[in-house]
């Protein structure tokens, strides 16, 4: 118990907001270097620019792709592991009478 920081339910219920909202920023990296890969893709199956431009624009969605899914994906692990350490060290709820 940490005398120095008390949190009422409704801190406690901002706190969940912010943290979903930072997932749901999160997710959204995801979703768009998912979205990069798939169109890295589909030109590469597809499309036909000639040999070296065709390479060009594969790499031009790839990389891009790749790096913000991998991003998303590692700070989405990094913020829910400071979530639980949070959590595990800052349980104390009271409800502020509202």
């Amino acid at each position: 118990m940490n005398p120095r920081f008390h949190m009422t339910l409704r801190d406690r219920l901002a706190l969940s907001r912010t943290y979903q909202a930072k997932e749901r920023t999160i997710l959204a990296y995801i979703r768009t270097g998912l979205a990069f890969i798939g169109v890295g893709l589909f030109i590469y199956k597809f499309v036909d620019f000639g040999r070296a431009l065709t390479a060009v624009a594969v790499a031009a969605f790839m990389l891009p792709g790749i790096s913000a899914a991998l991003y998303g994906t590692y700070k989405i692990l990094v913020r829910r592991r400071e979530r639980k350490e949070f959590e595990r060290k800052h349980m104390m709820v009271e409800d502020d009478g509202e």
